[in-house]
C-alpha cells in the first residue's frame, strides 16, 4: 500500500472520529442513543448508521482503488529510487517480486560500495590516482545502476496493470489486438526483468572486484585497469550504456 493510499485512509478515519466526538461528546451536541427525547435518539441512531456506512463503505472504496502510477521526475540519486519502488508494490501487482529485488540490489550495492571504499583507503591514500582510478569506476558503476533504476521504474509507471489483468483472463489468444497488446506488456516484463538481472550481473562483478582489490597490496596506476574485474566490469558497463 502506497503513502497516497495510507494518507486517505487516515484523513478518512479521522474524519469520522472527530464528527463522531462532535456528536456524541457532552462538550459539544451530546447525542445519545438511549436518552433524550425521540428526535435527539433518532438524530443519534442516523448519525450512527451513517457513520457505520461511510467506515465500511468508504475504506473499502479506497482500498479498491488502484493508484496512480508514480512518476520518476523527482528522482536524483540511487537513493531516491527506494522510495518509489516502495510506493510502487501493490500486492498481487505483476512486478511486486521484481521490486522487492530492486530494492535489495540497492541495498546490497550500497554495502559493496562502502566496503570497496574502505579497503580501498586501506591500501592508498585518497589523493593517489590509483584510488582515484577505483573510485571512478564505482562512480560508473553507480551510475549505470541508476540509469537501469530509473528505466525500470519508467516501464513501471508506464504499465497498465489494469488493461493487463483484463487482458489475461479474456479467452481472445486468437485475436490478433489481443496478440498485439499482450505482446507489448510482455515487452515491458522482458525489459523489467532483464534490467533487473543486468544489476544482479553487475554486482557479482563488484564481488569479484572486492576480491581481486583485497590480494594486491598495490597496484600500478596504470595496472588499475588491466586488473580482469575492472576489464569485465568496463566491458559490462559498455554493453549496459547501450540498453536503456
Amino acid at each position: 500500500m502506497g503513502p497516497k493510499k495510507k494518507r486517505q485512509l487516515f484523513i478518512l478515519n479521522a474524519a469520522i472520529v472527530l464528527v463522531n466526538i462532535f456528536l456524541f461528546s457532552g462538550v459539544f451536541l451530546g447525542l445519545s442513543l438511549f436518552t433524550g427525547n425521540a428526535l435527539s435518539r433518532s438524530a443519534a441512531w442516523t448519525a450512527l448508521l451513517m457513520s457505520v456506512i461511510v467506515f465500511f463503505k468508504g475504506n473499502s472504496q479506497i482500498l479498491k482503488i488502484r493508484e496512480t502510477r508514480f512518476l520518476t521526475q523527482g528522482i536524483r540519486t540511487l537513493n531516491d529510487c527506494i522510495p518509489v519502488f516502495k510506493e510502487a508494490i501493490h500486492n498481487g501487482d505483476v512486478f511486486d517480486e521484481t521490486i522487492l529485488k530492486n530494492i535489495e540490489q540497492i541495498g546490497r550495492f550500497r554495502r559493496k560500495h562502502g566496503t570497496i571504499k574502505d579497503i580501498l583507503l586501506q591500501k592508498f591514500s585518497a589523493d593517489e590516482m590509483s584510488f582515484q582510478k577505483f573510485s571512478a569506476v564505482l562512480e560508473d558503476v553507480e551510475n549505470v545502476i541508476y540509469m537501469n533504476m530509473r528505466s525500470i521504474l519508467n516501464k513501471i509507471s508506464a504499465f497498465d496493470v489494469e488493461e493487463y489483468d483484463k487482458l489475461r483472463n479474456k479467452k481472445t489468444e486468437d485475436d490478433e489486438f489481443f496478440k498485439e497488446k499482450m505482446g507489448i506488456y510482455n515487452e515491458y516484463i522482458t525489459f523489467v526483468n532483464s534490467a533487473t538481472k543486468t544489476n544482479e550481473e553487475i554486482l557479482l562483478k563488484l564481488d569479484k572486484m572486492l576480491l581481486e582489490i583485497s590480494r594486491y597490496n598495490s597496484v600500478e596506476d596504470g595496472d588499475v585497469k588491466k586488473l580482469p574485474a575492472i576489464m569485465e566490469m568496463d566491458e559490462l558497463i559498455k554493453n549496459a550504456n547501450l540498453y536503456k
